[in-house]
């Protein structure tokens, strides 16, 4: 009698993740013939579009397809791996590209297709696989563990807890501080407590996204104001002691910087390109350009004439040309607003 009993548990059960798959795979198939969906479909081919960054800035590329496969191939154990996995499409796109730009829109659109279709679907600790233990917490198994979640946050305690940080914890209301130029020169803001809600959040699949925005919120900080003000100096104090922190935390986690197929040196070609381009720039993203280079490498920065700066790119580290190719990039894009768009 015994036997019976467990014979129905057993089915029952296979029945629920039965269920659960099917109804996230019809959310996938809905979001796919999405015509907003295209640039998602298939994974970046950063080579064939020549965006050479794209490897340094995105550690965890995702596309529907992959998550697909993945679904259909039982790889998530819970709902909440197949959400995670969906939601950092929309946040691969958003890191990379400008806010306003195409891609960065149709993300935007598709992100809130997907959460507003699975308000109807199955519960987040719904089990995907057979034998799988659900968790009620949502899953972070891409990248980050909870000991390194909490490792993050001690750091950020760290930060708050240091003189002059106020001006770094929230948002920059530039609209309330009378500065309307902010957008134009700041192409991807960030702060402290937004770090801090990403990581509530479980957007961020490694430990090298986390000190990259936290990197953002000093760099930003530092190209938007001016050498020897105070809100420079702060943030120039507190981006050493949080890439101190933040070392010490990649390399006790044997976390790699650098990925395979990310350049590892610059060419005569590249550097050449970035100087047609930047010759393409307004004023003021010059100014932005000017910032980013003094807050990464001042050496490249030639300031003997008093009224003009210039950038001698072949003194730029590769991470410097990197962060300066990829806001140029941007700054191209925002002004051209043309109809290509980049799969990413």
């Amino acid at each position: 009698m015994s036997s019976r009993p467990k014979k129905q548990k057993s089915s029952s059960s296979g029945s629920e993740v039965e269920k659960s798959v099917k109804a996230c795979l019809q959310v996938l198939k809905a979001l796919q013939r999405s015509p907003a969906a295209f640039p998602f479909l298939e994974p970046v081919d950063w080579k064939a579009l020549k965006l050479p960054t794209y490897p340094k800035m995105i550690k965890q590329p995702m596309d529907l397809g992959t998550v697909e496969m993945r679904l259909t191939s039982a790889k998530y154990a819970t709902v909440a791996d197949f959400i995670e996995q969906v939601n950092l499409i929309w946040d691969n796109a958003h890191a990379f590209n400008q806010d306003g730009s195409d891609i960065y829109d149709l993300a935007t659109q598709l992100r809130r297709d997907f959460e507003l279709r699975m308000r109807t679907g199955p519960a987040a600790d719904s089990a995907l696989r057979g034998g799988s233990k659900a968790s009620a917490a949502p899953s972070s198994n891409s990248g980050l563990t909870q000991e390194d979640v909490q490792s993050c946050k001690s750091i950020l305690k760290e930060l708050k807890r240091k003189p002059d940080t106020e001006a770094f914890l929230q948002p920059v209301d530039w609209k309330l501080l009378g500065i309307p130029d902010y957008p134009t020169i700041i192409k991807r803001p960030m702060d402290l407590g937004t770090v801090n809600q990403q990581l509530d959040a479980a957007h961020y699949t490694s430990l090298q996204q986390v000190a990259a925005d936290v990197d953002l919120v000093w760099t930003n900080a530092m190209t938007y104001n001016m050498d020897g003000s105070p809100i420079h100096a702060a943030a120039a104090k507190l981006k050493a002691f949080a890439e101190g922190k933040f070392a010490s935390l990649l390399s006790a986690a044997g976390a790699s910087v650098e990925s395979e197929d990310a350049p590892t040196e610059l060419t005569f070609e590249m550097k050449h390109q970035l100087n047609q381009n930047a010759s393409l720039l307004s004023s003021k993203d010059l100014f932005g350009m000017v910032g980013i280079v003094e807050a990464n490498c001042k050496k490249a920065l030639d300031q003997s004439n008093p009224s003009e700066v210039e950038i001698d790119i072949d003194t730029l580290d590769l991470q410097t040309f990197l962060k300066v190719e990829k806001y140029v990039q941007d700054c191209l894009r925002a002004t051209k607003q043309s109809g290509a768009l980049f799969r990413s």
